[in-house]
């Protein structure tokens, strides 16, 4: 299945959005630098963005840690079935400090542990990957299956909205605003979280007395689509 581009991504958050939020009146055009242009009583500009936890350039990131557990349980049921193995399924759950950097090696490893262990059922004991400090825990009921298929099994705690990392994005923002329509007499930033995607939900509720450097954005607002909330952070006067 083709993922779909960023355009039609920004165009379904924006639509969520404008259900959720009265909007001035106006005809709502999709563009690019800024996402979004509404065409009212002014001209305003109105960007979009997912709001992530950690950027994505970080190797220790849910967005890349997420893909990597998914590669090694896929190259590690390949390697399984390969080596003769059965059609069973099997439940990991990887260490979150312990990033998946090799997932080749990590996959051979865990081929071969579920080699040893495919005969049984249940919780593998911790002792058999203590050698593989990735691993968690590692679960398989010893049943066959046509359509078999390994899985990661995280769990997640829900982090309350870092303030820090907001001022990140809003300057990475700020940098790029330069480039945007100048047709636009304003501009809004929203943020998105999808609480679907561990590497985004966070709660959103702002702190009481922080607020944000004043940015070229007249409104900076953050938005969680799922549960229609959307929160404004507040800009320091200039």
């Amino acid at each position: 299945m083709r993922r779909p581009t960023n355009s039609a991504i920004e165009q379904y958050y924006f639509g969520l959005f404008s259900s959720h939020y009265a909007l001035p009146a106006g005809r709502i055009e999709y563009a690019d630098k800024p996402d979004v242009i509404l065409h009212g009583e002014r001209r305003l500009g109105i960007e979009i963005a997912n709001l992530y936890l950690v950027d994505g350039s970080d190797r220790t990131s849910e967005q890349v840690q997420g893909h990597r557990r998914d590669q090694v349980m896929g190259r590690a049921q390949s390697l399984h079935r390969e080596s003769g193995g059965r059609d069973i399924e099997l439940w990991a759950t990887f260490d979150p400090c312990q990033p998946v950097s090799d997932i080749e090696s990590l996959a051979r490893k865990l081929a071969e542990i579920a080699m040893r262990v495919e005969n049984s059922a249940g919780r593998v004991n911790p002792l058999t990957f203590v050698h593989v400090p990735e691993l968690h825990s590692l679960f398989h009921n010893g049943e066959e299956y046509e359509d078999a298929k390994w899985r990661p099994n995280q769990g997640y705690t829900v982090p309350l909205l870092s303030v820090d990392r907001v001022r990140e994005l809003v300057a990475g923002k700020t940098a790029k605003a330069v480039g945007y329509d100048k047709g636009c007499e304003a501009f809004w930033l929203l943020l998105v979280v999808e609480y679907m995607d561990p590497a985004q939900d966070q709660f959103i509720e702002w702190p009481d007395g922080a607020a944000l450097a004043k940015s070229p954005f007249e409104r900076i607002l953050i938005y969680k689509p799922q549960f229609g909330q959307v929160v404004e952070a507040p800009q320091a006067a200039m």
